[in-house]
């Protein structure tokens, strides 16, 4: 994951800069076909995802799809060394030039489909979930997957950008494909002791029998003794690697499914298994969970397009040196990377230890509100932003020109805005990270893991929707009244505008969303597996129970972790240790 995000960021970070300069693409065309494609990365996982729980598992779709993306990094280092791949200066790149470069961009959108939804479930499923020692380390293991993230974003701002612009593109592009070709090697050199979940079918056909199932049965009644619903004998469902779940209290017409309406030992082609009938109801619980952080994206988006834009009109001097504004956002990863330790060995055992361990329902909360603050910091810093250009008479001045008189107010205001959208992450983003999966059916991880991308796409869309719609509503006066470069975001004049009015309603929005979720979370119902009856728990952790505080301490549901004899996890393959030795 570190490299993939190395190799990511690497890449789109910079990459309209490489469309406009070598390829002399103009910047609204450049700049459409880069969210064209940054929205396509953010579809695909729906693909990687399908085809991990219902075919190829975990592990060889990671595989297979990080061998494609190897090849669209490797054609994308040639096109770059390649003079005959480049237009000549001042003519615009031709078709052919295009298309041999977009396909090999292309070529890491439909890669990183399969690595962004199956990496952080199948580093999860390495830890045996009955295996109490084992089970509460995988909230921590979330966190320190999210570390692993921003240190590789982390790098690729800082070093490998860099690269790009002063050593070479050439240069820029391979480091992050040779180092993505360590990290293949290192990948299938633990492949023998890495423990697998078998795919289980088609998710979606399962569900569409669900929905046709209790369409069909409308007319039955559900029982309210849950031994009366069908279900297979034993701990393990019909579903391949599923351990069976217990019946929850939401979306009870969906029961009419697994309801038998027919005489015992008719055959009925649309009776299904309470099993498969929570699968769909656990993902129609994580549901509103999605639609809310949709909102939470938007507001985060903000880092990458409304913040950079706000720093254009600030000073941008550090010492002797001129720091783009685009790289103050590397503070959200210095941020993350000081909140994540800061969350996981101080703040989660402190209330672990008075009785009182932040769930993960309570954790995305928090982020919610923090990301809130964010907003209203960067309407703070906007205001005194636009007061210090009023009080210089700079208001007619655009700060993007060169030799433009500078703003006296330095960039590093904005320090703090970033330090809290940070902050919002380590609560907001890795607590949905875990509850996507831990909730999740055990043949779905995949498939949910990948519901929480699409709210990431999703929070973007929005974000550059709410943009036009209050442009147009406010005639250009919240982002600019100049509407010379309005598609692009990019006022001509940034004193002519009121960006603080757009971080307010930003906030306020952010508010409206936490209210919402209060409502939400108070509503869901962590699921419940069966099989507990009988379970015998492996040598080496039978005397230690599991901590529920603990666990919970860092965001989990005890519940979930607990899996009945026969699941797959059990069978450790050749070469695993044991545990808490």
């Amino acid at each position: 994951e570190f490299c993939e995000r190395l190799a990511y960021y690497g890449i789109s970070t910079n990459i309209i800069t490489y469309l406009t300069g070598v390829l002399n693409i103009s910047n609204s065309s450049a700049a459409a076909q880069v969210n064209a494609w940054s929205g396509t990365c953010y579809v695909t996982p729906l693909l990687g995802a399908f085809l991990a729980d219902a075919y190829l598992g975990r592990f060889w779709t990671i595989l297979i799809f990080s061998i494609i993306y190897m090849g669209g990094l490797a054609g994308l280092t040639v096109s770059a060394a390649d003079d005959s791949l480049h237009p000549v200066d001042g003519a615009e790149a031709s078709s052919g030039q295009l298309a041999f470069f977009w396909a090999f961009m292309y070529l890491i959108a439909l890669g990183t489909g399969g690595i962004k939804p199956c990496v952080s479930t199948f580093g999860a499923d390495q830890f045996d979930e009955l295996r109490p020692c084992e089970a509460r380390l995988i909230p921590r293991f979330f966190n320190w997957f999210y570390f692993a993230i921003n240190c590789g974003a982390m790098l690729s701002a800082t070093v490998v950008v860099n690269v790009q612009t002063d050593v070479g593109w050439f240069e820029g592009f391979l480091i992050p494909t040779v180092a993505f070709a360590i990290a293949i090697v290192v990948f299938t050199a633990g492949s023998k002791l890495y423990r697998r979940m078998p795919p289980a079918g088609s998710p979606f056909t399962r569900m569409a029998k669900v929905v046709a199932g209790a369409m069909a049965h409308r007319k039955a009644q559900v029982p309210e003794d849950a031994s009366k619903l069908h279900e297979v004998e034993g701990h393990m469902s019909i579903v391949p690697g599923q351990v069976k779940i217990d019946r929850q209290g939401c979306c009870k017409w969906l029961e009419k499914a697994c309801t038998r309406a027919k005489a015992p030992g008719v055959a009925d082609r649309w009776l299904v298994t309470l099993t498969e009938v929570e699968e769909l109801k656990a993902v129609v619980r994580l549901l509103p969970v999605m639609l809310t952080l949709i909102v939470y994206n938007a507001v985060y988006a903000q880092m990458t397009t409304l913040f950079i834009l706000q720093g254009e009109g600030m000073d941008t001097q550090l010492g002797s040196l001129n720091v783009a504004p685009a790289t103050v956002s590397v503070l959200d990863s210095i941020s993350v990377l000081i909140w994540v330790p800061l969350y996981d060995m101080v703040i989660a055992p402190f209330f672990a230890r008075r009785g009182r361990p932040i769930s993960l329902l309570v954790r995305i909360g928090i982020g919610y509100l923090v990301a809130m603050l964010a907003m209203i910091a960067a309407a703070v810093v906007e205001i005194i932003r636009l007061n210090v250009v009023n009080s210089n008479g700079l208001q007619d001045d655009n700060p993007t020109v060169a030799g433009a008189p500078v703003v006296p107010m330095s960039v590093w205001w904005q320090i703090p805005q970033y330090f809290l959208i940070g902050c919002s992450e380590v609560f907001a983003m890795i607590g949905s990270l875990e509850l996507f999966y831990s909730q999740a059916p055990d043949a779905m991880r995949s498939t949910c893991s990948a519901l929480q991308l699409v709210a990431t796409a999703l929070g973007s869309y929005l974000a550059s929707l709410l943009v036009i719609i209050v442009q147009a509503i406010s005639n250009d006066s919240w982002v600019s009244n100049t509407p010379c470069l309005v598609a692009s975001l990019l006022p001509c004049v940034l004193a002519d505008g009121h960006l603080d009015y757009f971080f307010w309603m930003m906030s306020v929005l952010m508010l409206l969303t936490f209210v919402v979720y209060i409502f939400v979370a108070r509503r869901f119902r962590y699921k419940n597996v069966s099989g507990d009856v009988g379970r015998v728990p492996p040598a080496g952790c039978a005397a230690q129970p599991l901590d529920a505080s603990a666990t919970a301490a860092a965001g989990s549901d005890p519940a979930s972790h607990a899996l009945p004899a026969g699941h797959p996890q059990h069978h450790r393959p050749r070469g695993a240790g044991a545990c808490c030795r």
